[in-house]
């Protein structure tokens, strides 16, 4: 590592408590790289730990493909309403013509390496599974990660205390750096609730930032507004701290009067509960549960959506 210029020795001396922290989740994060089972391609450019590689990564644009390691792993498709379809495109842009559907769980995806932006969206060719090719929208998908090799990859737990640790601590800095630089960060204040979605860039100002967002409806029907840091950020501090119980695609909850689930539309991307259970002697309404969707970039975890769940009263 270069050695800092003398005018920024007090500050290297200010922050030293949080470099430490990211130091010690780095170094658990390449001793947990030995037991993951995601697969790597020969060759590959595959970086070890999760914070190293946020470090490294030039901030770009929501769903950027670029010519690199991403495009030779599998894919899947991703946010599409459970029984609807992707529509493949025999050219780039939603006026090509149609050659073929995709179904909302397609998984096995193959990309030629072509990619194409037109206005604000990129578009990416794909192998269609039945042969030829065509273009869908790069937000469509997402790389393709077994459910198996996702839970056994030590990475993505150490991701997950790095996300409590940034949460805890008002960290803008830390929590921009674990999220994904491709897709960005979107949060459902319930999972029936519309997404609220912000690009990389927009963390560093989100939890100190006034704007009024509309996080959709309560359970009795009436509206929920505010910013951020008012009306998501004490929900999400109450799993940045103390004990909680961990779940890899497993959705944990206390007792609750209507359903709780994953979204549909986010059945191809993995996700880890955080969960506080109630208080023994308290309410058992009271639990708190964060579902935690982790989007992998070429082949790197990052957090990617925030999804609440909550008893339903």
């Amino acid at each position: 590592m270069r050695g800092l210029p003398r005018r920024n020795l007090e500050s290297s001396r200010r922050h030293a408590p949080r470099l430490l922290l990211l130091a010690a989740f780095t170094a658990a994060a390449v001793l947990a790289c030995a037991r993951g089972s995601i697969p790597i391609l020969p060759g590959a450019a595959i970086l070890p730990s999760t914070l190293t590689a946020a470090a490294a990564v030039t901030r770009t644009p929501l769903y950027l493909f670029t010519p690199g390691p991403g495009f030779q792993f599998s894919h899947a498709v991703f946010g599409i309403s459970q029984g609807e379809t992707l529509t493949v495109r025999q050219v780039a842009g939603v006026s090509g013509g149609d050659v073929g559907e995709l179904p909302f769980d397609q998984r096995g995806l193959l990309l030629t390496g072509d990619a194409t932006n037109l206005g604000s969206s990129t578009w990416v060719e794909i192998i269609r599974p039945g042969g030829g090719t065509g273009w869908v929208s790069a937000a469509a998908l997402t790389q393709d990660v077994p459910g198996e090799a996702f839970c056994t990859d030590g990475r993505v737990l150490t991701l997950m205390e790095a996300l409590r640790a940034s949460i805890a601590n008002r960290d803008p800095q830390g929590l921009q750096a674990l999220v994904s630089p491709r897709r960005g960060l979107t949060v459902r204040f319930d999972w029936w609730n519309p997404e609220v979605s912000y690009r990389s860039n927009d963390i560093l100002t989100l939890i100190g930032s006034d704007t009024s967002v509309d996080w959709g409806t309560q359970q009795s029907g009436g509206p929920i507004g505010g910013s951020f840091k008012d009306v998501v950020l004490p929900r999400l501090n109450q799993i940045a701290v103390g004990d909680i119980q961990f779940g890899c695609n497993e959705v944990l909850i206390g007792p609750a009067l209507r359903e709780a689930r994953w979204p549909a539309e986010y059945r191809n991307l993995n996700y880890y509960a955080l969960h506080r259970p109630a208080a023994a002697t308290g309410n058992e309404y009271a639990w708190t549960t964060w579902l935690v969707g982790v989007e992998y970039v070429d082949n790197q975890p990052y957090v990617s959506h925030l999804v609440q769940l909550r008893a339903g009263i």
